[in-house]
């Protein structure tokens, strides 16, 4: 396990680098449709792999429902559902949506908890003092955001890489370095999301580097040792 550990971290270590610089490279300020195209990702993310994610939310984006800040939540629930329903493409192969009607409710609801709120969603996300304030809110306001998903639109926007998204794969690599117990792939409560994450800050520290940078690296060499894992098995 001390062998494994090792190895994964220097993996990381080495990929940390590389984003960052391609983080650096693409850093400007997103547009409200940007804005709404990640935060729809990240929503329509949970429980589903993130490749069929982003096609939905694609193709959600071409239609820039969400954009619409006059429209009924009921009436653009159901416009968004119309989207969602159709099968889209992923890596080459037409695939359905698993939860069309759920999330479609919830980005509606989404719509209209942000637009009560602020009008726009980014002049909410760069009202607050801080990343951890925006988290919170998007987790007590936003429903179908968690912890998780609120991190993961903080650091794919750009907005912040304070913040770690714990994720299965960044989980498990806690697991095997033993800053985990192991004992859930999940975490909702944002007391116990917050308490984990500092041990993954600490750590990240440690290497010097971002947490939110660091999770995405470890989030690329999990995946990769995964894979490899199940060729193994299966030859």
């Amino acid at each position: 396990m001390r062998n494994d550990a090792a190895r994964l971290e220097y993996a990381i270590t080495l990929i940390c680098p590389e984003i960052e610089e391609r983080v650096k490279r693409a850093q400007s300020t997103l547009d409200e449709r940007s804005l709404w195209r990640e935060l729809s990702c990240c929503l329509l993310s949970s429980q589903v792999p993130y490749g069929l994610a982003a096609a939905t939310a694609d193709a959600l984006d071409k239609r820039q429902l969400l954009l619409n800040t006059s429209a009924p939540e009921a009436e653009l629930a159901d416009e968004i559902f119309t989207v969602l329903r159709q099968p889209v493409l992923v890596n080459g192969s037409f695939r359905n949506y698993r939860f069309p009607k759920s999330k479609s409710i919830q980005l509606a609801s989404a719509r209209a908890s942000i637009s009560q709120e602020s009008g726009e969603l980014c002049s909410l996300v760069y009202a607050f003092g801080n990343a951890a304030c925006a988290r919170a809110w998007l987790v007590s306001n936003v429903s179908g955001i968690g912890p998780k998903q609120a991190s993961m639109f903080l650091r794919n926007t750009g907005i912040s890489y304070d913040l770690a998204v714990l994720d299965r794969h960044v989980l498990n690599y806690m697991s095997v370095i033993g800053l985990y117990d192991g004992t859930g792939r999940a975490i909702s409560k944002l007391a116990q999301y917050h308490a984990q994450e500092n041990k993954l800050i600490a750590h990240a520290n440690r290497l010097g580097f971002a947490v939110g940078l660091l999770d995405w690296a470890i989030w690329i060499v999990m995946r990769v040792a995964g894979c490899q894992e199940t060729e193994n098995a299966l030859a």
